[in-house]
Parts: C-alpha cells; sequence; structure tokens
C-alpha cells in the first residue's frame, strides 16, 4: 500500500510526542536520496522542507521545533527517511502544562435550548424548534453499579430504614433513566428523547423489515428484540434506536443536524467512536475493545468485528496529504469475527472491553483506519499482525 505523494511525489508525516517533546518525521521519496536529497526547518521552526532531485515538499509542523534542529540526511538512506526533531523552549512548556483534552462531542452545555434537531442526510425535522426545553447530560454507564456499591459499604449503619428504600428512589443498580418530555438527555455519542418529542420517524424490528408509525408497533412485530431500529421517514436511513428498558428515542449524533451555542460543525461516525474510546479507557483502564455491530443489525453475511488497541490517546499530527493540523488517536487493528470477539470479552483473563455500534459505523471506522494506515510511515504501519492506524479525534482548534 503505497504512500499518496503530491505532484513531487515526495511524502511526509510529521507527529508530535508529547511526553518526551519531540516530533517524529517520516518522509518517502519516490527515488534512494542522493547529494541533492536535503531537509530543513523553515518559518522559525514551524515548517519542515525536503528537497529531492529538483523537486521540494514542504509540511505544516505539528508543533514549533527548534531551528537550530537541522535534519541531516544520512548517505546511502534510501528512500524511507526519518527524524526526531526537539520541541522548541516555548512550546515545550506549554506542553508540560496542557491536560489532555477529551472533548465530547455536542455536550449538553454546548447545545442551544430549544434547538430543533434534523436528519443531516434529508433534512426533515425530528425535534422541532423548542420541543425540548433543557439538555442534561447523561451519567457514565456504571452509574448504577457505583451508586449500589456506595450505598453497600457506605460507613453508618447498613440496617437503617433509609437505606430500604433507596432502589425505588433510583439509586439502586435496577434503576433505569427513562426519557421525560421536553427534556433531551446527552449521552456521548446519542440524544435521548421522549418519543413524544419526535416527528418524522419510522420504527423497525431488524428481521422482518416493516417500518411502523410508533415504536409500539415494532415492539409488537419483535417482541423479543431489545431495540428496534429508528429510521428517517423522509430518507430511510437509520438515525438511532429505541429502548424498550429506557422508553425513549436514541438518536445517533452523526446522523442529526442541531443548533450549538457556539459554531461547531458536525462530528462524524469516527469521532463519535474515538470519544466512545476515550471514556472506557478513563472508566476501565483497558486499552483494548472489541467493536462489533449491534446484535439486532439483520446480516446477510457473518458480521465482522473490529478488534482495537490504542496506543497512544492524543496524538497530534501532520502530513503532506492533509491540510493542517489532526487531533487523532493512534490505533492498532485487525478485524476479527464476532465469534471471536465474544471469546476475547467473555475470558476470564480478559483485558478487552466491548463496543456494540450499529454496522455503518463498525464499517465506516474500518474504512477511516484502513485510509489512515497509509499516511503513517511504511516501516510503522504493521506490527505482528495488527496494522496501524489513526482515528480522528473529535477536538476543536489546534
Amino acid at each position: 500500500m503505497a504512500a499518496p505523494k503530491s505532484a513531487t511525489g515526495i511524502s511526509i508525516y510529521a507527529e508530535l510526542l508529547p511526553n518526551i517533546r519531540q516530533v517524529s518525521v517520516g518522509a518517502a521519496l519516490p527515488s534512494p536520496s542522493d547529494a541533492t536529497t536535503s531537509a530543513e526547518v523553515v518559518d522559525e521552526g514551524r515548517r519542515l522542507r525536503i528537497s529531492h532531485q529538483g523537486c521540494y515538499e514542504v509540511v505544516d509542523l505539528p508543533a514549533t521545533v527548534t531551528t537550530s534542529a537541522a535534519p541531516a540526511v544520512p548517505k546511502a538512506a534510501g528512500s524511507e527517511l526519518g527524524w526526531r526533531l526537539p520541541v522548541s523552549t516555548a512550546e515545550a512548556g506549554a506542553l508540560r502544562s496542557a491536560p489532555e483534552s477529551q472533548a465530547v462531542p455536542w455536550s449538553s452545555v454546548d447545545l442551544k435550548a430549544g434547538s430543533p434537531i434534523s436528519c443531516r442526510g434529508c433534512g426533515s425535522g425530528f425535534v422541532q424548534r423548542g420541543q425540548v426545553k433543557a439538555w442534561q447530560d447523561l451519567p457514565s454507564e456504571n452509574w448504577a453499579e457505583m451508586m449500589e456499591f456506595w450505598h453497600c459499604h457506605k460507613p453508618h449503619d447498613h440496617s437503617s430504614p433509609e437505606d430500604e428504600g433507596l432502589a425505588n428512589r433510583g439509586y439502586g443498580a435496577n434503576s433505569t433513566i427513562t426519557a421525560r418530555p421536553g427534556i433531551g438527555f446527552v449521552d456521548i455519542t446519542l440524544f435521548m428523547l421522549s418519543e413524544s418529542d419526535c416527528n418524522n420517524l419510522l420504527f423497525s424490528s431488524s428481521s422482518s423489515g416493516a417500518s411502523f408509525s410508533t415504536s409500539a408497533q415494532a415492539m409488537e412485530d419483535e417482541l423479543s428484540t431489545k431495540y428496534v431500529h429508528v429510521l428517517c421517514r423522509g430518507c430511510s436511513a437509520e438515525v438511532g434506536l429505541y429502548s424498550q428498558s429506557a422508553l425513549s428515542v436514541t438518536l445517533f449524533k452523526w446522523q442529526v443536524s442541531c443548533k450549538t451555542i457556539a459554531p461547531s460543525r458536525n462530528p462524524s461516525a469516527p469521532e463519535c467512536l474515538a470519544s466512545t474510546l476515550l471514556t472506557a479507557i478513563s472508566r476501565s483502564g483497558y486499552a483494548k475493545s472489541v467493536v462489533a455491530p449491534h446484535a439486532s443489525d439483520g446480516l446477510d453475511v457473518p458480521a465482522r468485528a473490529l478488534h482495537l488497541w490504542v496506543l497512544n490517546s492524543n496524538v497530534v499530527y501532520t502530513c503532506s496529504a492533509l491540510q493542517g493540523k489532526t487531533a487523532a488517536m493512534k490505533i492498532l487493528y485487525r478485524d476479527i469475527s464476532v465469534d471471536e470477539g465474544n471469546k476475547l470479552v467473555d475470558s476470564v483473563t480478559s483485558d478487552v472491553q466491548e463496543i456494540n455500534l450499529p454496522t455503518s459505523v463498525v464499517e465506516a471506522a474500518r474504512e477511516a483506519l484502513k485510509s489512515s494506515t497509509i499516511l503513517i510511515p511504511e516501516r510503522e504501519r504493521s506490527l505482528k499482525g495488527w496494522s496501524a492506524g489513526l482515528l480522528q479525534r473529535w477536538s476543536l482548534e489546534i
């Protein structure tokens, strides 16, 4: 798999290594380096220029480097070059003090009260302006489990009559957050809404393929299905799920548009997956995940899952094939069967967490990773059956 080259035939990839305050640079030339090949730091440390046989390529660096760092080209280096450039003293101080960004796309504080929600594909309105009076962030997925643990182990009398009603008051692990009319709950990847607040949606079970105007009709069609697929009435795209346990419509952020307080671009499916991975790592400490299609997705062919291993959750890189800096996660990935994924997750010694998403999102993530692999220097693209890739993170301007 050849790296994308410009008209000059030279490709450059530069990645910030904040922990050691260096910028790693890899370059691929159309032919082996010779006496005409040179590299120099220009624009006061902000860019790198590589020349070869009368052509040159310039790339912005992900951080300003020391201007005295003159990257030498070794003799007989071949067509693959690499350097480590020290970050400038001024910028190195900022790297030490800056916490890792864990921005989540469209959190509750980003959304305008009363914002409408529409289909990103065809513009059909799902939630009318003013229908949702307030936005609230949902707690993490293990909130109920932690509340149960706290109430079981709190340091006072466990036999207090007060404790007996905790589960009934919503603090037990058996409690569920349900949708409320006029309130929009916000999760990492979705909006949770009352069905009464929504319009222009169809509900479908995966097995029959038939669609209905209400979730109740769809559940009657397939009582054993945990989730009911939510479709746009205008273009038939799958835009969410209906949860029977939470009695709510959940709309995927990557399928809809809404109004934000500050100007904001629409998050993509891979960016939502990256936010999910970051949250899962902070919660469990596990760097490995199996990303598999929802069990309710009806597929004519055996489903494939992605086995992901996050090497670096906070990468900033630039390359000659793209404009500007990109925030990403550096990931090792491989294709596996769903059965293999289940065995990894269910193992007694498992260090793998499971993430279930629609089939289309798993495919989008797979394609995003594959297309990013060719940006990375060839010698770094694989490791013992794994491929290396970059999953773009949601972030504000870098």
